[in-house]
């Protein structure tokens, strides 16, 4: 594995458009450092929980504490019958209380309060700890202890700042998605589809194109006070290191036409339109998909004169 690409920027309101022009993911050291909720958590390993105690307003949190066989990791059982975790809704200081509780415990489940609204659950948590790149754009965080969420992609632009702990992302790019075995499209962990390799113990007589997808992916090496980018896609394995983690990640749309469904609704309704034909005409379809769709090779409306182009018409 290769390291992600490192940048020096400076938090602005011009990095967001240089980041949504960059097709790999970009390692941000430092844009976040001087966030006071950074500063708090290096002080000390429960300094950040104290630190969110001043935003907390008894909402709730929905928490995920894994199975023991899961070994830190929020993915499916061995024989992929089951979650291996669980989810219960309680409050922030609660789950807390239990972050501090296995501190100490040989053997403590992995657990996390995950994809939390900041707006929602630590209110204040924004005028102290202010991204200018992403001016409107509503984070979410990620508190917990060392867990490891399995390979899965979002649709959105992304940008994840470590505030506390370490984080390691291993990252693959879209057309690896065949080498990485992708479970249920449906039944997911929490709504994005996850690979079924076990990341700490990869099993590679049983999914051997594992190989091959390590062998192209990306590493990043996060400490407090980094970011990084992801781009839409983007395949990513998040691995949080230390006993206290908490992450603030961004979610922005790509920009598209709202009166048109949305990718992902465009591709499984594909798959399950063509998985109901005979596979000599999934080939001819696949060869329709690759030539109007990707349009890799060439624009398919370049011999159409400009009034007759219809849906072939590029918007950007």
């Amino acid at each position: 594995m290769k390291p992600v690409e490192i940048w020096s920027a400076a938090d602005e309101p011009q990095l967001k458009q240089r980041l949504e022009q960059r097709a790999q993911p970009v390692l941000l050291k430092g844009l976040v450092k001087e966030w006071p909720a950074v500063q708090a958590g290096r002080a000390s390993v429960l300094g950040i929980c104290d630190y969110l105690h001043r935003f907390d307003r008894g909402n709730e949190v929905i928490a995920t504490k894994t199975r023991a066989a899961a070994r830190g990791v929020m993915g499916y059982n061995e024989g992929l019958s089951d979650f291996a975790f669980v989810k219960a809704r309680m409050g922030l200081g609660e789950f807390m209380s239990h972050l501090q509780t296995y501190l100490t415990v040989e053997g403590a489940p992995s657990i996390a309060a995950q994809c939390a609204k900041v707006s929602e659950i630590i209110p204040g948590f924004l005028d102290e700890n202010l991204l200018q790149a992403l001016p409107g754009v509503i984070p979410n965080f990620w508190l917990g202890n060392a867990l490891t969420v399995p390979v899965h992609h979002d649709h959105p632009y992304n940008l994840a700042c470590v505030v506390a702990g370490r984080r390691r992302f291993t990252l693959f790019a879209p057309e690896q998605v065949g080498n990485l075995y992708i479970g249920p499209l449906e039944h997911t962990p929490s709504g994005a589809p996850i690979s079924v390799v076990h990341p700490k113990d990869p099993d590679f007589e049983r999914y051997p194109r594992y190989r091959e997808a390590l062998a192209n992916a990306q590493v990043a090496e996060m400490e407090p006070g980094d970011a990084l980018y992801l781009p839409p896609l983007w395949f990513h394995q998040v691995e949080a290191l230390e006993k206290v983690n908490l992450l603030v990640n961004y979610w922005w749309p790509v920009v598209g036409d709202a009166k048109l469904p949305t990718p992902v609704a465009s591709l499984l309704q594909a798959i399950q339109v063509l998985n109901a034909l005979p596979a000599d005409q999934r080939e001819a379809w696949a060869a329709m998909f690759e030539h109007y769709v990707v349009q890799r090779d060439e624009d398919p409306s370049a011999h159409i004169p400009a009034a007759w182009h219809g849906v072939l018409a590029r918007r950007r």
